[in-house]
């Protein structure tokens, strides 16, 4: 069964590699436009597939877990910023280190432990947030950032220590 299982998603990634391959052929001969903005689908199946093999595996690869998260959560940007103007980018880079905060929380609320995991999601989505507001009240003031960074490394240690 479990066998079957595994063609079956061998098959189905077979398949979707060749329409993604004809469909660009059709976009490269000017029949059809505009296939190319999809390219964030890429990133989002490979994390969909880390994802599925994390569950596969019976939720022992954590890091398998934090990358799909991860690039699941690029793509959805990368859609956003095909279908807008990369220029925003310049306003929503912070959202790079948000993710990395989210995919840190993943491995913790999956494993249920290692606390670690959990301050450094929590600190990098906090880092996240502030970066949005530093730079979008004045840029000269990202060195807060910093200072918040510090302090929040000495309150993880104190934590560590009850």
């Amino acid at each position: 069964m479990e066998n079957t299982l595994r063609k079956g998603r061998y098959n189905v990634l077979a398949l979707l590699c060749i329409g993604i391959g004809v469909l660009l052929m059709l976009e490269n001969y000017g029949y059809i436009k505009g296939i190319y903005n999809l390219w964030p689908i890429f990133p989002l199946i490979f994390g969909v597939g880390l994802y599925m093999l994390y569950k596969d595996r019976g939720a022992r690869d954590s890091i398998l877990l934090a990358i799909g998260i991860y690039l699941i959560q690029f793509s959805v940007l990368a859609f956003y910023e095909n279908y807008t103007s990369w220029t925003s980018m310049v306003y929503l880079w912070p959202f790079f280190v948000g993710f990395l905060g989210v995919s840190f929380l993943s491995i913790y609320i999956s494993t249920g432990n290692g606390m670690i995991f959990f301050h450094l999601g929590v600190l990098l989505i906090g880092l996240c947030i502030v970066f949005f507001l530093i730079f979008s009240v004045d840029y000269r003031l990202w060195p807060i950032s910093l200072v918040l960074f510090g302090i929040s490394i000495l309150l993880i240690k104190e934590f560590n220590k009850s």
